[in-house]
């Protein structure tokens, strides 16, 4: 991805801040997160650290406005990926369908993804960022509380948790570059993820192990 510079007072309010955006992703890649800072997305964009300030305030701000809008593509991943399925698609489908967005989304926007779980660097006390980030997950409770219906509290955390951590790690595996036997050639990688995914529906849908009573 690459920004412009564009000369300074040539920015619209909207224009400006897509490109500070622009910038972090930018920089993002580049460096990781660690290295944006907002003088230099400000540069980046062409105009001065003053005019960028009052958009985000400081870095801290810039990046939770950076993985808000994150959060609202991993979003509509989820729902791109629950929209190709045909009418009447099986529950255990769309539970599919949602890790398929996840991984989609971590392959598109791969600067959105790496600031994913950054608690230190974004506000997570921000109402649009708490907001956006609540509806992946919301989208993933659904979809398996549609395929296993009758959990307890207990077990259903822990298939989320399974769901949510396999997918994020598959992903995260998949950007660094390790086990490239695995993803590489492009067809290959599909293939692997496709039956990545079949094992969690597995799991996801196989009866809770009996428990130890003390």
């Amino acid at each position: 991805m690459t920004v412009t510079a564009k000369a300074k007072g040539r920015h619209h309010h909207g224009a400006l801040r897509r490109a500070l955006l622009d910038a972090v992703a930018e920089i993002v890649i580049e460096d990781g997160p660690e290295a944006v800072t907002l003088r230099e997305c400000a540069r980046r964009a062409g105009v001065s650290h003053a005019a960028a300030a009052p958009h985000f305030g400081d870095k801290r701000g810039l990046l939770t406005a950076f993985a808000t809008e994150g959060e609202t593509r991993l979003a509509e991943a989820m729902l791109a990926a629950l929209d190709t399925l045909p009418g009447g698609s099986p529950p255990e489908a769309r539970l599919a369908a949602t890790g398929r967005g996840y991984i989609a989304f971590a392959r598109n926007w791969p600067a959105h993804f790496r600031l994913k779980c950054r608690a230190n660097l974004i506000d997570r006390t921000n109402r649009d960022w708490c907001e956006a980030a609540e509806r992946p997950f919301a989208l993933l409770s659904e979809a398996l509380d549609a395929v296993a219906p009758d959990l307890d509290a207990r077990a259903r955390r822990a298939r989320l948790t399974l769901a949510w951590a396999s997918v994020h790690g598959f992903s995260a595996l998949r950007a660094e570059g390790s086990g490239s036997d695995l993803w590489r050639p492009e067809e290959r990688a599909t293939v692997v993820a496709e039956d990545f995914l079949a094992l969690i529906v597995s799991a996801c849908t196989s009866p809770a192990p009996t428990r130890q009573t003390e």
